[in-house]
């Protein structure tokens, strides 16, 4: 007898007695069976009733998942009964195997019934096949799983079992593996079908987040020139002033004081005044004048090292950063925090959120300097909104007893994990909920009401520390007491040269 063939369908090419030895309960049964049930839970209800129906040891279904040059060269099993029940799915090469001849030869047919059939001693046929020695293999039969519509095999059914399989057993077997390969088919095509979906949606899903992500960073990249460009030029044009307003200002301090002096010169060498002189030194308080007029130009050249420094940190805030550099990390945090001056003194609805500050001793790292102070200008904001948020419904004394705080913490890190820096901002703020925090830096998610938010801003903060920087973005919050932002960058070593 041939080791395999390829038949036609049983309902023309099996005798009618042979096909009624499968009697009409056992059919009944197992359509009743299979028939509930859907998908992946279809495969092992028809291999357990296979297995049940024919008496057999092992039923494997099978799908085609590699092909080589047309040709079918690896399956993933969609369902493995053993007997006792279900073994974990796994994939397996084609060649040298009875599935890879009933496959090939159903590749050869161009879509007729493909059956191949081992009555016994299939190892003898198959030695390289380590599987059919590990299952003890004796017999197998299997019909090849037929795409009506490219008439090209896509998976398959076996049967296996540790005795021959008898001409009879045979026949039984055709016929039920024959009934239901058209509704395998159609299972297996309606999975592969919805599997094409998922990796669609997965696709769409990527593609939107690559242009959220480009996006995100066209805007990060216009947002930083602008705003540099902006602050830099407003810098330039206060500058101007500012230089000639601080020259004359210490000629203005000289001038002063000579002319107080030569003034009490006056009243040394001419004590006894006329009546008009006496009368007008007491209408302009000439004491007075005396004494104040230098505390003035003296108050006037504070106010002017202090818009000196305002234009100084607006300068090295608006950095724009061609190329990486060696920075140093207070800096870009003092000169943002003195850009968020205003955002921190007291108000008619909060007293003043207090800054305090906890620098180590860091070395300068190799960054960009602009876009590190746009990711501190970000936080720092944060933390402030978080702050007046908290004091929305606590009364005045409330909020005087809960002082606002904001806490700088830097630290120099040396471990097994490299040398790096660590930047703490934390806050005692509203905490972000928890529901919340798992979507913190998706690119436009905000939870701020009208323009207070874009949802743009830890997004591109986290890019500017991860992709730009080598390093890290992370958070720890709780609802009702405070959030902290950790950023950690890495310190490279110096180059020797």
């Amino acid at each position: 007898m041939s080791d395999s063939l390829h038949s036609p369908p049983p309902s023309t090419a099996l005798p009618d007695a042979l096909v009624q030895e499968i009697s009409w309960d056992t059919l009944s049964h197992f359509i009743t069976q299979t028939a509930a049930v859907t998908g992946r839970d279809y495969y092992p209800v028809l291999a357990e009733q296979l297995t049940a129906s024919l008496d057999v040891k092992y039923a494997i279904i099978g799908e085609i998942c590699q092909w080589r040059d047309q040709h079918p060269t690896r399956v993933r099993s969609l369902c493995f009964w053993s007997g006792q029940g279900v073994v974990d799915n796994f994939e397996y090469d084609l060649v040298c195997t009875p599935c890879g001849r009933l496959l090939e030869q159903a590749c050869e047919t161009s879509g007729d019934l493909s059956l191949c059939w081992f009555p016994e001693e299939v190892q003898r046929h198959f030695p390289e096949d380590i599987d059919l020695v590990q299952l003890k293999a004796e017999s197998y039969l299997g019909i090849a799983l037929i795409d009506p519509d490219t008439r090209q095999p896509i998976g398959h059914i076996c049967i296996l079992d540790d005795r021959p399989i008898s001409v009879e057993k045979r026949y039984r077997a055709e016929v039920l593996l024959s009934l239901f390969a058209t509704r395998t088919v159609a299972e297996l095509k309606r999975e592969q079908a919805e599997r094409r979906e998922k990796e669609r949606i997965k696709e769409l899903e990527t593609t939107l987040q690559e242009l959220q992500y480009t996006q995100s960073k066209l805007v990060q990249i216009e947002k930083i020139s602008s705003l540099g460009q902006l602050v830099a030029g407003v810098a330039h044009e206060i500058n101007n002033p500012l230089g000639c307003i601080t020259g004359n200002l210490s000629h203005t301090a000289d001038y002063t004081a000579d002319l107080l002096e030569h003034l009490s010169l006056y009243q040394q060498h001419y004590p006894d005044t006329p009546p008009d002189l006496t009368e007008h030194a007491e209408e302009i308080d000439i004491d007075y004048l005396i004494e104040d007029f230098p505390l003035i130009v003296n108050s006037m050249k504070v106010s002017v090292d202090r818009i000196q420094e305002i234009v100084s940190s607006l300068r090295q805030f608006s950095r724009l950063d061609a190329e990486e550099t060696l920075c140093d990390v207070h800096e870009g945090l003092d000169s943002t925090l003195v850009v968020l001056r205003h955002r921190l003194k007291a108000n008619p609805e909060r007293s003043e959120i207090r800054v305090e500050k906890d620098y180590s001793e860091l070395p300068k790292i190799l960054a960009r300097p602009g876009q590190l102070n746009q990711v501190f200008m970000n936080l720092l904001s944060n933390a402030i909104d978080a702050v007046e948020d908290a004091n929305q419904d606590d009364s005045y004394g409330e909020i005087q007893a809960n002082p606002n705080f904001i806490c700088i913490r830097t630290q120099y890190i040396q471990d097994e994990e490299g040398d790096r820096i660590a930047i703490c901002i934390a806050d005692n703020g509203a905490g972000i909920p928890i529901e919340v925090q798992p979507r913190l830096f998706e690119t436009f998610f905000t939870t701020k009401e009208g323009e207070r938010g874009t949802g743009l801003g830890l997004s591109l903060s986290r890019q500017i520390i991860t992709e730009n920087h080598g390093g890290s973005l992370t958070f720890d919050s709780t609802p009702g007491q405070g959030t902290e932002f950790i950023i950690e960058l890495p310190v490279f070593p110096a180059d020797p040269d």
